[in-house]
């Protein structure tokens, strides 16, 4: 018989060696729970878990769509998203040097302060949640990269919560 988790719904006494299964449920239980460390840091800082993640994405100056293609949305829904944190001045558009049509979307000395903020308090829970000390740090950025790495550029289903 199955249990399943308060929280996320998804089931939790599967066997690591429980192939598909096992695969899908521990992957989308931790995701779950990364899910709701963003989500609480977010509220902490008087922040939807939505711009926190257009604030981590904003290392170097990117257009409009780009930040949507990144996300996997609708272009008018970064519009809205990128008005709000324009308002509570963490970005900025700017005009491309290479195009003066296009908007870049860079981050305010605020907004850079916060993204700088938001890295350490997400990081900090994170750490507690997958239980790192600081020397597995290191292996799991390298294999959480080489993850990501791998499905870079695939297609993805657009996010309704951009």
């Amino acid at each position: 018989m199955m249990s399943r988790d308060d929280r996320t719904g998804v089931a939790t006494d599967r066997m690591a060696d429980d192939g598909d299964d096992g695969l899908v449920d521990g992957l989308l239980g931790v995701t779950q729970r990364v899910e709701n460390v963003v989500a609480a840091v977010a509220v902490r800082h008087d922040l939807t878990p939505q711009q926190v993640r257009l604030l981590r994405m904003l290392d170097a100056p990117v257009s409009m769509r780009a930040c949507a293609e990144d996300r996997s949305c609708d272009p008018s829904n970064v519009t809205g998203l990128v008005d709000r944190a324009e308002r509570l001045g963490l970005v900025e558009r700017i005009p491309d040097p290479r195009d003066r049509r296009v908007r870049l979307l860079t981050l305010t000395p605020k907004g850079r302060q916060l993204r700088d903020l938001l890295n350490r308090d997400i990081a900090a829970g994170l750490r507690d949640l997958l239980s790192l000390s600081q020397d597995d740090i290191p292996d799991a950025a390298r294999l959480l990269g080489a993850m990501n790495a791998s499905t870079s550029g695939r297609a993805s289903t657009p996010d309704p919560r951009c």
